[in-house]
């Protein structure tokens, strides 16, 4: 069992469950890929979601007179990214919390900051593609509910954000914290002992993503392309050329001084040793009816419901009021095994989806639920989604060195190299697209972002620390807990 969480990844499957943002696809890169595969390139980009978008525009924004090609195994957005759950939503109390224990207060601070800084950076990104396309995404502004169900959560809610801003000073109200009786009669929760109430982003990443590809690759017809349909399915290096990775496809060979890898859950099928410390975690999705009391409430509302273990996560479309519902998933220890180590996209988890499709009528009750409309039951749509944890709680971003690469020499930012960033743990739409910026300006300038927080750092005493600290754990048990 123990090697569950270790195990290669693979790449992703070819009959992944249908994911409801995916569809209809986007008509002008289904499929898309040159009559011939490019023989050789500066920059390869594994995968095609919001790390690989944002690297990519970054480049081309940063001056970057090279070529780039994005390699995807199924269709554009196919993966996490394409699967998400809809929020931009940074849980900066909590995290606060939870980095101050493991990194002290001024790592934590700049994560939360990086964090944060996130719905603003892709705003901008999503605008730039002017008023239709922007529409198209229905990125937004949410305000956020954070839902706890005992006395003890709502103290040690009190608490965080008591410590929150004594820190961060101009953050102060932003964030308040509730009673029972507040969030039972003005938001409907009728078991509830309290919430953290915030804002945050909301948006239908797919659309995003899509949009931002297809004028990229109008704008620089010459020198980017992307490739769908081809796999990976090795790298080589060799030290004397100036286009030293060979990258194996199912289409071919390509040449490259490059290669970033940007497959989140599957990153350490072509980084084996990487096993273990980046591990893929299969999650749960769906489209829920509202009851016909909950049909006509704001669309501009985020939802968290925080139980002993774990929690669920919901937002509604402003437009047709249907509800993206995301969890389902605890932290006991089977349970949480049947979601660790596991990379296909295609098996549903049926425990989450049951818990999906009836926890909401549970939580609002008869007086704020209603009853389903004739013929729209509540379930709409379901699907899965792989994401990834870190042994370290936090992304991998940067120039992957030789103690990642095993026997494969490591390359440098003049000749060439490998470039990495994976481990969002779930948290990809506050963590990915600064990330993968960063990536653009370290190839572009040799020199990390200062704005990149310095334990997201792919360094040799890191994935050293990692690999022994993988070497000690004796069982699953051990490994899970220290990935939770």
């Amino acid at each position: 069992m123990f090697k569950q969480l270790a195990q290669d990844p693979r790449p992703p499957v070819d009959n992944p469950s249908l994911s409801y943002w995916q569809s209809p696809p986007h008509k002008g890169l289904l499929g898309v890929q040159s009559t011939t595969l490019p023989s050789i390139r500066d920059v390869i980009v594994i995968g095609s979601g919001i790390t690989s978008c944002s690297v990519t525009r970054e480049l081309f924004e940063a001056g970057f007179s090279g070529t780039i090609s994005v390699l995807e195994a199924r269709e554009v957005c196919s993966g996490a990214t394409g699967r998400n759950g809809g929020r931009i939503n940074c849980v900066a109390i909590q995290d606060y919390h939870k980095y101050v224990s493991l990194f002290g207060v001024e790592v934590a601070k700049s994560i939360v900051r990086f964090e944060m800084a996130h719905y603003d950076e892709i705003v901008k990104a999503a605008q730039s593609l002017g008023d239709e396309a922007f529409k198209r995404t229905e990125i937004r502004p949410v305000e956020t509910v954070a839902v706890v169900f005992s006395e003890e959560k709502l103290q040690d809610l009190k608490s965080m954000l008591e410590n929150f801003e004594a820190v961060f000073s101009d953050l102060r109200g932003r964030w308040k914290v509730i009673e029972a009786e507040e969030v039972r009669e003005s938001y409907g929760v009728k078991d509830a002992t309290g919430a953290l109430i915030g804002t945050a982003g909301a948006g239908w990443a797919y659309r995003l993503i899509t949009e931002v590809f297809d004028r990229l690759l109008k704008d620089h017809p010459a020198s980017f392309s992307i490739e769908t349909k081809t796999m990976v399915t090795g790298i080589s290096r060799i030290e004397s050329n100036q286009y030293p990775y060979s990258i194996k496809t199912t289409r071919g060979v390509i040449r490259a001084k490059h290669v970033l890898h940007c497959t989140e859950g599957h990153v350490s099928h072509l980084v084996p040793q990487l096993r273990g410390i980046l591990v893929p975690r299969r999650g749960q999705m769906s489209v829920l009816n509202p009851g016909n009391k909950f049909r006509d409430s704001r669309g501009n509302r985020s939802w968290s419901f925080y139980y002993d273990q774990g929690f669920d996560y919901v937002s509604q479309n402003e437009h047709t009021k249907e509800l993206f519902a995301g969890g389902g998933d605890t932290f006991e220890f089977n349970q949480a095994l049947s979601t660790f180590g596991v990379s296909s996209d295609a098996e549903e988890n049926i425990r989450s989806k049951i818990h999906l499709a009836g926890f909401m009528p549970v939580a609002f009750g008869e007086k704020h639920w209603g009853e389903q409309d004739p013929g729209k039951p509540i379930l709409k749509a379901s699907w899965v989604g792989v994401m990834c944890n870190s042994l370290d709680h936090v992304p991998f971003v940067g120039l992957l060195p030789q103690e990642a690469l095993g026997p494969r020499p490591a390359g440098d930012w003049e000749s060439g190299g490998e470039w990495i960033s994976a481990g969002y743990g779930g948290y990809g739409m506050v963590n990915a697209w600064l990330c993968g910026k960063a990536l653009a300006r370290q190839i572009v300038g040799g020199q990390v972002p200062s704005w990149l927080p310095v334990v997201y750092q792919a360094t040799p005493a890191r994935v050293t620390q990692l690999q022994n600290r993988l070497a000690k754990l004796k069982d699953t048990e051990n490994h899970l807990r220290a990935l939770l």
